[in-house]
């Protein structure tokens, strides 16, 4: 794809709320896992990896939804989440494209 000019590059309350998401360790922590993780996976296994308590770790997931950075699904009684390739996509083009 081409590169975005840079007189177009505007940020927005969007790109705001994304790097607010990130901006705490264990919410970035739980990010890598899910972008090297490259599939969905289960609150359950995110949660043995990283060592995180289950409600912390709820309210981590929910802050990066409501970011837009994962998605979640739910199947019977588990949750999956994966990232929101679409939105880090741009988020890293945005900030690239300032480089």
């Amino acid at each position: 794809m081409a590169p975005v000019p840079l007189a177009r590059l505007e940020a927005n309350e969007a790109h705001a709320h994304a790097f607010r998401a990130l901006a705490h360790l264990t919410r970035l922590g739980v990010f890598f896992f899910l972008v090297r993780a490259k599939r969905e996976v289960a609150v359950g296994e995110i949660q043995e990896a990283l060592g995180v308590p289950g409600p912390t770790l709820s309210h981590h997931l929910d802050v990066l939804r409501r970011a837009g950075l994962v998605e979640s699904r739910k199947e019977e009684r588990y949750i999956y989440y994966s990232v929101q390739r679409e939105t880090v996509t741009t988020l890293v083009r945005f900030l690239t494209a300032c480089c």
